[in-house]
């Protein structure tokens, strides 16, 4: 007999597995470097600059102007978030913030005044939705009976008709 089976090398399970998990690493890695190759350095998002995810930071999202949920606010929402835009402009342009609302809008009274006039007419049209636009109409003694004689009236109409 021949004892040429027990020359043969032998692995196990867990060394075989060990080798997969390091090629597959490997191949991540690979991956990422094409990717990292494949961004241009003339790339204008900037998020995308420099390794990034393409996605703006998550700290960011707390610096974000709320939504306003009333669909017609008299232009409130749009005045705030010109405001917001004109103040982050003074930041990026280090200049006074008042200099870019005069540009804009003339000079800070007349922003101020615009605005006001959008959050009064804002609150009115909140203040009317929330106070019963969907409740029955209180009619006046003399509308009632107007109601009722016309009532009256098309009821004597069928009658003729039948």
């Amino acid at each position: 007999m021949n004892l040429d089976f027990m020359s043969l090398k032998t692995t196990s399970l867990a060394s075989v597995r060990g080798e997969r998990h390091k090629e597959k690493i490997l191949e991540r890695q690979k991956a990422q470097e094409l990717e990292q190759a494949m961004l241009s350095e003339r790339e204008l998002n900037p998020y995308w600059k420099d390794g990034g995810t393409g996605l703006p930071l998550e700290k960011d999202e707390a610096a974000l102007v709320k939504k306003v949920t009333v669909v017609e606010d008299a232009g409130l929402s749009w005045l705030q978030k010109s405001y917001q835009r004109m103040k982050e402009q003074a930041e990026r342009e280090k200049r006074n913030f008042e200099e870019i609302v005069a540009e804009r809008y003339g000079s800070m009274e007349l922003f101020q005044s615009r605005l006001e006039a959008a959050e009064k007419v804002a609150s009115r049209k909140e203040n009317y939705c929330r106070g019963g636009r969907w409740k029955k109409n209180d009619y006046s003694e003399s509308e009632k009976e107007k109601r009722e004689q016309h009532m009256k009236k098309e009821t004597r109409d069928e009658e003729d008709r039948n």
